[in-house]
């Protein structure tokens, strides 16, 4: 793979503002692609923009919120008028309100906390990547459109009900969409995260000793970094891949969930 394998490309990264989101928006810039990044919290989507302009890219900030489909559309639509097209789309606008308040089971889970975990990890990706694919057929120069899910979505638990199935069904909908946009050069794949620095293992850990006790779980014994999901997005995303599609990646230092 060549020095900057998306040169002069465009990319769009959702939940850039920090985590695995930003290091993927880095990421792509430092592979030579101009990046549009969106999220709700405008001041760290620019302390990101600035990092990326300083690697020489161009930086496209955009407000975003997951749970509104025109709002996830209309980051598409406004990617496409300033830059000129697109190139790549990386579903990775996640977390969850639910998920952080409980980890709870099928028994305890109310209708509402599956409407909004499936809404923001079901429905938006869906949103976003059917209006890149349309973009994409328009320009008729093909795509990338890569799905950021989770190891649970590999092997799914109990202790997280919700969330594991929404990123199961996230997995499947990657394989269908590979087919249906083959024909049009547009390949879709997703990557699994096992546990990894962001802004979400930020609550879960209390203090160093429980992320210690987390990365002993791992068999490579430390938590994955973004830079880890970041270097997979930008094969993917590269003729390196040009064959890859439908795949689904679980980068987890080895660990498997029960």
């Amino acid at each position: 793979m060549s020095e900057k394998p998306l040169l002069n490309k465009v990319a769009i990264v959702t939940g850039a503002s920090r985590g695995i989101g930003k290091g993927l928006a880095l990421a792509y810039a430092e592979a030579g692609a101009d990046v549009a990044i969106s999220a709700r919290t405008i001041p760290d989507l620019e302390a990101t923009a600035r990092e990326i302009e300083a690697r020489g890219r161009k930086a496209l900030v955009l407000y975003m919120d997951a749970y509104d489909y025109p709002s996830v559309e209309a980051v598409v639509d406004k990617t496409v008028e300033h830059f000129g097209k697109l190139d790549v789309l990386v579903n990775n606008a996640g977390g969850s309100r639910n998920v952080q308040d409980g980890w709870k089971g099928f028994l305890e889970s109310s209708y509402e906390v599956v409407d909004e975990v499936f809404r923001l990890h079901v429905t938006s990706p869906y949103a976003a990547a059917r209006r890149a694919a349309q973009a994409m057929i328009r320009q008729g120069t093909g795509g990338v459109i890569i799905n950021i899910s989770s190891a649970l979505g590999f092997y799914p638990s109990t202790r997280v009900q919700n969330y594991s199935a929404a990123k199961v069904a996230l997995n499947e909908m990657t394989k269908l969409w590979a087919v249906e946009l083959g024909p049009h050069n547009i390949r879709v794949n997703s990557i699994g995260p096992g546990i990894t620095r962001s802004a979400t293992t930020e609550k879960l850990f209390a203090d160093a000793e429980a992320e210690e006790a987390a990365a002993q779980t791992v068999p490579l014994r430390r938590l994955g970094e973004p830079r880890d999901m970041a270097s997979m997005a930008v094969f993917l995303s590269s003729d390196a891949a040009q064959w890859i599609s439908g795949a689904t990646v679980m980068i987890s230092g080895g660990q498997r969930y029960t």
